[in-house]
């Protein structure tokens, strides 16, 4: 489809030519879609059109401009030659980007977040604070919990001195490729479910990937703006009631029959936790693996294991305890990706993740920046990771939902 007469579809070398379905007759697109306006522009203009691309008042269906060609490209979309230039515009871009009506998104709540996010602007947060030698990998925003956002907008506000991409691969071609080459996969991620082992720091840590602090409102720390317990008990029982809230959010509840066979094994474990002696806290999530998509209606892997499966691979801890030796003689964990079982959480076969880290590789793009740029996610379309970077880089992340825009959990 075309866009409008204000944007133009350009062609950059870091594309990739994309089938979801590979061997249909679907017509392969070029992933990720990338626009730009055709002539100079002010920011107010580029507002405006961002408005034009949006959810509008009358829409019926929610298939505004922008979710249409979120559909028929990939679901990702990387707009160049914008004049925004720091947090402030990307806040008013993502305003007019927003919408309006029924369908319009609304910005995502937070849960259970242990990533430090430090605000910028209205709706505009810091990305990942992990070190710049690290290879962030894979994965679909917050897969990890059943609160994640349906979109993820990113912003360059400084371009990096070298490296630095952001590599995004279709969910939906990824689903496709390995329900051929490995159906066993597949079906575990469904049927039983992925476990992920959530570190809480007690308090704020910067530089780290996590270090959000357990107490604040956007991890397991109260909501309604009320202070904290001031005895340790009650804190904790706090935090046990919102992780509960949590699972329950996913499907688990107190009274679910865990011999129900039609039920996924996941969903009838649930959640678990343990606190260590300096009140850090870790919470086991166990979650669906695989997700059909909201309007395209075809399944999407919808994971966050390539950097627990990379981590693992550096390490060799495939086997128990998954403990190694660091440089200086401390002992470090990497935990591989598991399956949930209902008694004893599994850990997947390695030549299943080798496939699934291959195919990621295969289809990746890694997106270059350059200052102003934005990138839009699907997050039930698309994974996206990031590369190590030299000098300068500063990208910004923004997070939304959209009403009915939700990837309901596959079985099987």
């Amino acid at each position: 489809m075309t866009v409008s007469p204000f944007w133009s579809i350009a062609k950059k070398d870091y594309q990739v030519t994309l089938q979801i379905n590979e061997g249909s007759t679907e017509p392969p697109v070029d992933f990720p879609l990338v626009i730009e306006p055709r002539e100079q522009h002010s920011k107010a203009e580029i507002n405006d059109e961002a408005k034009k691309l949006a959810a509008q008042p009358f829409d019926t269906n929610g298939q505004s401009v922008i979710r249409q060609l979120l559909d028929s490209h990939g679901g990702v979309i990387h707009m160049k030659g914008l004049a925004l230039k720091n947090a402030e515009d990307f806040s008013e871009f993502l305003d007019s980007l927003a919408g309006q009506g029924k369908h319009a998104w609304v910005p995502h709540e937070h849960i259970g977040m242990e990533v430090l996010r430090r605000p910028h602007a209205r709706n505009v947060l810091n990305t990942n604070e992990g070190p710049p030698s690290h290879f962030i990998g894979w994965h679909n925003e917050y897969a990890v919990s059943p609160a994640h956002p349906s979109y993820l907008i990113l912003f360059c506000q400084t371009p990096p001195g070298s490296g630095g991409e952001t590599s995004v691969v279709s969910s939906l071609a990824l689903y496709d490729r390995l329900k051929k080459e490995v159906p066993g996969f597949i079906e575990g991620c469904g049927s039983k479910g992925l476990v992920y082992q959530i570190p809480h720091t007690l308090g704020q840590v910067g530089g780290i990937v996590g270090g959000n602090g357990l107490y604040k409102p956007s991890a397991f720390g109260p909501k309604d703006g009320s202070s904290l317990p001031t005895s340790e008990e009650e804190k904790r029982k706090g935090v046990e009631a919102r992780i509960i809230d949590l699972a329950e959010r996913g499907g688990w509840h107190t009274g679910i029959d865990k011999s129900d066979d039609n039920l996924p094994v996941w969903q009838r474990r649930g959640f678990s936790w343990a606190w260590d002696k300096d009140g850090n806290l870790e919470v086991v999530h166990r979650v669906a693996g695989i997700r059909e998509h909201p309007t395209l209606k075809k399944g999407s892997v919808f994971n966050a294991m390539s950097t627990r499966y990379t981590n693992a691979v550096v390490n060799n801890t495939f086997d128990p305890p998954h403990t190694f030796k660091n440089e200086d003689g401390t002992s470090g964990v990497a935990v591989p990706p598991h399956f949930a079982g209902l008694e004893k959480d599994e850990v997947i076969p390695r030549e299943w993740l080798e496939k699934m880290d291959k195919w990621q590789h295969a289809l990746e793009s890694s997106v270059q920046w350059d200052a102003g740029d934005i990138l839009i996610v699907d997050n039930y379309a698309a994974q996206h990771a990031r590369w190590a970077w030299e000098g300068d880089r500063k990208i910004l992340a923004s997070f939304w939902d959209q009403p009915n825009m939700t990837g309901k959990a596959i079985f099987a």
